[in-house]
C-alpha cells in the first residue's frame, strides 16, 4: 500500500504546478504586459527540459533522496546549508498557498469572511490529511485534480465568447527586453514546484514508465497554463488585466447566458479552494519526507509547521499590497533553490556517480585480467 503508480505523478504534477500561475498572474503581467504569454511559452519549454533533465539524473542512478543527492554533491556540511535554504522555500511555499487561498476568496467572492477563517479552513484539515500519510495525500489530489480538470474545461467553454484575440498582438515591439527577460525568470518560478514530486516519485513501484507519465503531467500543466494566460490577455488586454488582482476571478464573473446561467465563480471557487489545498498537502508531505532524512523527525514537527506557517498568513493575508510585493521576491526564491541550485547540485551528483561507475567497472575488469 505504500507504494504508487507513475501515473499518479501526473496528477501530483498539476497539483503542484497550476494553480499559482493561474491564481495570480498579476505579477508577471506587470512586468511582460503583452509578451507575457510569449514569456510563459519560453518558460514551459525550459521547465519541460528541467523536469526531464532532474528526474532522469534519479532514475539513472536510482536515487530519489534530495538529502543524500545534496550530500554527495556538496558534502555534508554545505549540503546541510543547502537543504536548509531548499527547506525555507518549502515553507514559504505553504505560507504562499495559506495567504492566496484566503486573500483571494476574501477579495472577491466572501468579503463579509474574514482572512483568518480562511487560513485555518485551509491549515487545519490539511494538517489532518497529511497526518494520514501519503495515500491519503494521493487520494485526495486524484479526486481534487479530476473535478478541477472538470471545472477548466467549463470554465474555458463558458468564457470563450468574452474573448477578444486581438488583444494578444503586437507582441516583443521592444524586442528581447529585459522585462521579458524578468517575467520568463518569474514565470519559472511559479513553474519549479515541480522538483518538490521527488520524494513522491521514490514511492513509485515500477519507475519503467516515470518519465513519461511525469512528462505527460508537465505538458498538461503547460497546456493549461498556457491557454488561461492567452484566454485573460484576450478577455481584458493587458492593461486591464495588469491591474487586477485575481483576473481568473473577473473573468468568470462576466459568464451570463440566456439572462440567468452565471456559474462561472462556482467553477472558480472550486479551482482556488481545492487547487490551494492539494499543492498545500502535497508540499508539505514533501517537506516532512525531506526533513525525515534530514534529522530526527518528532511527531510534533507537522503541528509546529503548521503554527509557523498560520501566524505570518494571518498578517500576511490581511494585505493584498503586502502579499503581491512578498510573492515578486518568493518566484525569484523558488528559481533559485528549486531550480538554479539543483541544476548545479544534480549536474555534480550525476558527473561524480559517472566517474564512480567508471572507477567500479575499470577495477572489475582489472580484476577480471589478473
Amino acid at each position: 500500500m505504500d507504494k504508487i503508480s507513475s501515473k499518479h505523478l501526473i496528477v501530483i504534477a498539476l497539483g503542484l504546478c497550476v494553480v499559482s500561475l493561474k491564481t495570480y498572474p498579476i505579477i508577471l503581467l506587470q512586468t511582460g504586459h503583452a509578451d507575457t504569454w510569449i514569456c510563459l511559452i519560453i518558460a514551459s519549454i525550459l521547465i519541460l527540459f528541467f523536469t526531464y533533465y532532474i528526474f532522469k539524473i534519479c532514475k539513472n542512478r536510482n536515487c530519489f533522496s534530495i538529502v543524500d543527492i545534496y550530500y554527495c554533491s556538496m558534502g555534508k556540511h554545505f549540503g546541510k546549508f543547502l537543504i536548509l535554504l531548499l527547506l525555507i522555500t518549502y515553507y514559504l511555499t505553504l505560507v504562499e498557498s495559506s495567504c492566496i487561498e484566503a486573500n483571494s476568496l476574501h477579495t472577491n467572492l466572501l468579503f463579509s469572511t474574514p482572512t483568518w477563517f480562511f487560513v485555518l479552513f485551509l491549515t487545519v484539515p490539511a494538517l489532518y490529511s497529511v497526518r494520514k500519510g501519503k495515500i491519503s495525500v494521493i487520494i485526495i489530489t486524484t479526486i481534487g485534480i479530476t473535478l478541477i480538470i472538470f471545472a477548466g474545461i467549463n470554465l474555458g467553454i463558458l468564457t470563450s465568447s468574452y474573448k477578444h484575440y486581438k488583444n494578444l498582438f503586437p507582441v516583443l515591439v521592444n524586442g528581447l527586453s529585459k522585462d521579458v527577460i524578468y517575467t520568463t525568470i518569474k514565470s519559472l518560478g511559479l513553474y519549479s514546484f515541480i522538483f518538490v514530486a521527488i520524494p513522491f516519485a521514490r514511492d513509485v513501484d515500477n519507475k519503467s514508465k516515470l518519465m513519461r507519465d511525469l512528462l505527460i503531467g508537465m505538458l498538461l500543466v503547460v497546456q493549461m497554463e498556457v491557454y488561461s494566460m492567452i484566454g485573460i490577455i484576450a478577455t481584458f488586454g493587458w492593461t486591464r488585466a495588469a491591474v487586477i488582482s485575481y483576473p481568473k476571478l473577473i473573468q468568470t464573473q462576466e459568464v451570463s447566458y440566456f439572462g440567468f446561467l452565471e456559474s462561472g465563480e462556482f467553477y472558480v471557487m472550486l479551482q482556488i479552494v481545492g487547487g490551494w489545498y492539494i499543492k498545500y498537502i502535497l508540499v508539505f508531505y514533501s517537506m516532512l519526507q525531506v526533513l525525515k532524512h534530514w534529522t530526527k523527525l518528532t511527531k510534533y514537527m507537522p503541528y509546529i509547521i503548521t503554527l509557523l506557517v498560520v501566524i505570518p498568513s494571518l498578517y500576511i493575508s490581511k494585505n493584498i499590497f503586502l502579499l503581491f510585493k512578498i510573492l515578486n521576491y518568493f518566484s525569484y526564491i523558488c528559481v533559485t533553490n528549486f531550480i538554479i541550485i539543483p541544476l548545479i547540485v544534480f549536474t555534480i551528483y550525476n558527473i561524480k556517480t559517472k566517474k564512480l561507475k567508471f572507477k567500479e567497472s575499470s577495477e572489475e575488469k582489472g580484476a577480471e585480467v589478473k
